[in-house]
């Protein structure tokens, strides 16, 4: 049994070793290109979360219930579609841990909504981060890649929007509204999404301006990532072959 074993293994490295012949890479799994397809969907659920906002606001200060379970949903289907079904498994529990404790302490005190809110934000920055590494995987088509790509810029603007928001509600950064606006309403969940995304896309409309060394920061954190991120990670994912 061992002397064949070791003639059937020479018999291949010398098959390999042909001149002439190339080494042909293993074509991917049924699996694999099934989860190299999902870059299109993944980039239409993070649209489709933009795209509730203004079905879901009413008005109303604090981000809707209704929303977050949204978003929550979206970012861990995510995860599952990458292939992490253990990781998937540990984000639902963490999400419903989330919502659960919003729904019992709504109403108290705003800093026992802390650790929701973070938990959120963290499921949303690691659902980002395995969209960046999977435009980098091997075997992923070039279109892919972008569609991952643009997809983990919509989440940062959406993690970056809860920071704001978080900031204005325990008080470490503030928040103005313009002239025209002061004293006649209140700041709004939806503020939060508009100045996220302005800053990411360094369009700088001002409807809202962060007042304080806190809120400053962050935003200029923002403000950058919206500069490099599209410069070296979507124009790094374009510039790679198709199937490396």
């Amino acid at each position: 049994m061992g002397e064949a074993f070791v003639k059937l293994r020479s018999g291949l490295m010398q098959q390999e070793n042909v001149p002439g012949q190339q080494n042909v890479p293993p074509l991917p799994t049924e699996g694999q290109t099934r989860m190299h397809r999902h870059g299109a969907m993944i980039f239409i659920g993070q649209i489709f979360v933009l795209g509730s906002v203004p079905v879901l606001d009413m008005g109303q200060e604090k981000t809707p219930l209704l929303f977050i379970v949204l978003s929550l949903t979206v970012a861990i289907t995510t995860v599952w579609s990458l292939g992490y079904q253990r990781l998937t498994c540990l984000l639902v529990g963490l999400g419903l841990i989330a919502c659960l404790w919003i729904l019992q302490f709504r109403d108290e005190v705003a800093g026992v909504l802390t650790v929701p809110l973070l938990i959120f934000l963290l499921v949303k920055l690691f659902c980002a981060y395995l969209c960046i590494r999977q435009a980098f995987k091997a075997g992923v088509a070039g279109a892919q890649r972008i569609y991952c790509g643009a997809a983990s810029f919509v989440m940062i603007g959406i993690i970056f929007a809860g920071m704001h928001g978080l900031l204005h509600g325990y008080g470490f950064g503030q928040y103005r509204l313009p002239l025209e606006f002061e004293g006649m309403r209140n700041i709004r969940w939806v503020d939060f999404i508009w100045f996220s995304y302005a800053t990411l896309t360094t369009a700088g409309y001002s409807d809202l301006v962060p007042v304080g060394s806190f809120s400053l920061t962050v935003s200029t954190f923002e403000g950058l990532c919206g500069i490099l991120l599209p410069a070296t990670l979507i124009a790094r994912i374009a510039s790679l072959p198709a199937n490396a």
